[in-house]
């Protein structure tokens, strides 16, 4: 059955909302808010459904023509058909929602943090490929691979290495052995690692062809080999200069480690941070989910005594070169981050500032935890609008009052978005 309706605004997901005149509430891809759409009914569910759209009947002056030729098809992007000034606005919108519906009371709205580049900004990118030699993204709610030779969003480095994996027939020729690819670029230096997956059953002795092989494609290459210890793969180092704080250094990782793929936007959103801690060189610090030091180096070159906690040992071992190469005295902790936090607040620990920056499932119950250390502020960095509304009401109950809230687009054409809370002792 099909409907005509008007889009009243665009939610986290990236799907547009509107309603029926019975009151359902309907979803739709593909549309942006204040648009009048024809859609069809592909689901419905107890209290909304889900829709295909039809037709655009009155499209909305934001509307653009996605440049990508996969786009529709490949699941990876989902606002592309939106101008960029439009995306902005809807990320901040889906992220006040959030928030709002969570009853926290907000403080003044700020725009969302534009990224450096709308597009050519992933220095990551994980391709799945399938047995008949497609190499790409998986499509929307699917497990079919939609086989490209370029993605917009990749920076070219990458992008110069999927072209040559298809045009040459690597794709096909990896197919029985290889389920997914993975390329990461090196920002400091150019280079680009490729990481090959195999399928399940495949022997260890297919590591040394297989690399050797596919050398001339990119810097280095890696198989991961079934069975063999992560800790016993030798790392390959990645690093990127910043320039902060009057001062320029470097932070290095290797492929096992998490780092924000966006590697132009990372020193706004780290600016950003130190923005909102009070520069107070006496302070005490604690960073969890630290990583390899994306905040805690700078926030140790500011004078502030950093306390590191990350569960992922191969990145506290670089946490701690990270401090040692820049000169600083930054305590880093191998350690189970929630584990960590209830036997701080055990010991009866104090900080004068925290910084979280969680994974997407946020920290649950033991945000709790966070008032107990009794710090001034409480700096919040998410990329999950409902886990970090979870967080921060969990967070206010125990004395706090949120400040500053701001949007960062760190994944731009895409509906995921990072932010940046800042939380202040009442």
């Amino acid at each position: 059955m099909e409907h005509t309706l008007t889009i009243k605004k665009v939610i986290a997901g990236g799907k547009g909302l509107a309603t029926l005149a019975d009151g359902m509430v309907v979803m739709v891809a593909g549309v942006l808010p204040g648009e009048t759409v024809t859609v069809c009914e592909t689901k419905v569910h107890r209290g909304f459904m889900e829709a295909g759209l039809v037709r655009i009947e009155a499209a909305s002056p934001e509307r653009v023509v996605p440049p990508c030729p996969y786009y529709g098809s490949c699941g990876g992007c989902d606002l592309q058909h939106g101008s960029y000034p439009a995306q902005l606005r809807i990320k901040a919108g889906i992220l006040r929602e959030s928030l709002e519906r969570a009853r926290l009371e907000l403080p003044p709205e700020q725009p969302t943090l534009p990224s450096p580049r709308p597009f050519g900004y992933r220095s990551r990118v994980r391709l799945h490929l399938d047995r008949a030699g497609r190499l790409g993204f998986h499509a929307t709610a699917s497990n079919t691979v939609v086989p490209i030779r370029r993605c917009l969003l990749a920076v070219d480095p990458i992008n110069r290495v999927i072209a040559a994996l298809a045009d040459h027939g690597w794709s096909r020729q990896l197919a029985e052995r290889i389920a997914a690819i993975e390329l990461i670029h090196s920002p400091a230096d150019d280079r680009v690692v490729l990481v090959l997956q195999p399928r399940p059953g495949q022997r260890a002795s297919l590591a040394a062809d297989l690399t050797a092989s596919l050398r001339p494609l990119a810097d280095e290459v890696i198989l991961e080999t079934p069975g063999r210890r992560p800790d016993l793969v030798p790392p390959v180092p990645l690093s990127q200069s910043f320039t902060l704080l009057g001062r320029t250094y470097r932070l290095a990782w290797d492929h096992r480690c998490f780092f924000q793929v966006n590697s132009e936007q990372n020193p706004r959103l780290i600016a950003l941070a130190l923005d909102c801690l009070p520069p107070s060189p006496s302070s005490t610090v604690l960073d969890l989910f630290c990583g390899m030091g994306n905040f805690s180096i700078p926030l140790a070159m500011r004078g502030m005594a950093v306390t590191g906690v990350e569960h992922n040992g191969r990145s506290i071992r670089w946490a701690k070169e990270n401090s040692r190469a820049n000169g600083l005295t930054a305590r880093f902790l191998a350690a189970d981050v929630e584990q960590q936090l209830q036997a701080l607040v055990a010991a009866q620990a104090r900080f004068d500032a925290v910084l979280l920056d969680p994974p997407r499932q946020g920290l649950g119950k033991d945000a709790a935890l966070l008032p107990l250390l009794h710090p001034a502020h409480i700096l919040s960095v998410s990329c999950d609008p409902a886990t970090l509304a979870r967080d921060l009401a969990v967070i206010v109950k125990g004395g706090y009052r949120l400040t500053r809230l701001v949007p960062v687009d760190m994944f731009p054409q895409t509906h995921h978005l990072e932010s940046v809370a800042l939380l202040e002792r009442i």
